[in-house]
């Protein structure tokens, strides 16, 4: 069975981090989220280069820069020369997720945002990786966590 928390609970719960200048926030039009990816929000914002986390009806992103005119877009694409960043795909109906973009000019850091996303998965959600062009990353990735049922 799926949980989900209301929006005026999890604003609550993204507070602390936004007192702490890291910015969380969902758009408007959701009302309740998993509780799933409410942690995964929350784990992210612990990690030290994470600024900004945006979370949408599908997907999660978050970075350590927003695109200049776009203040509440976080920067994740590949090959960014500055911006470490991560956004996922997700499904509450199949219960998976999809790393859809990953970037880190900074080694480790990339590694550092899947485990803080992988970082006590629930059992009946599985992580994906539809295209890969890491020269062997999500690999390492998988094998770090081969508890886990990847789609692959």
């Amino acid at each position: 069975m799926q949980r989900y928390i209301k929006r005026k609970d999890f604003e609550k719960l993204f507070e602390t981090h936004n007192k702490r200048n890291i910015q969380i926030w969902a758009i408007s039009k959701i009302k309740k989220l998993p509780v799933e990816i409410i942690h995964m929000a929350l784990k992210l914002a612990e990690l030290e280069f994470i600024n900004y986390i945006r979370i949408c009806d599908e997907t999660l992103s978050a970075s350590s820069e927003n695109y200049p005119n776009r203040p509440k877009v976080p920067i994740t694409y590949m090959n960014h020369p500055t911006a470490i960043g991560v956004r996922i795909l997700y499904t509450k109906q199949y219960k998976t997720i999809d790393f859809f973009d990953i970037n880190s000019p900074v080694k480790g850091n990339g590694s550092k945002m899947v485990d803080a996303i992988l970082d006590n998965f629930p059992k009946d959600w599985q992580p994906s990786i539809i295209m890969d062009w890491s020269d062997g990353f999500w690999k390492r990735m998988q094998k770090k966590y081969k508890r886990l049922d990847w789609i692959t």
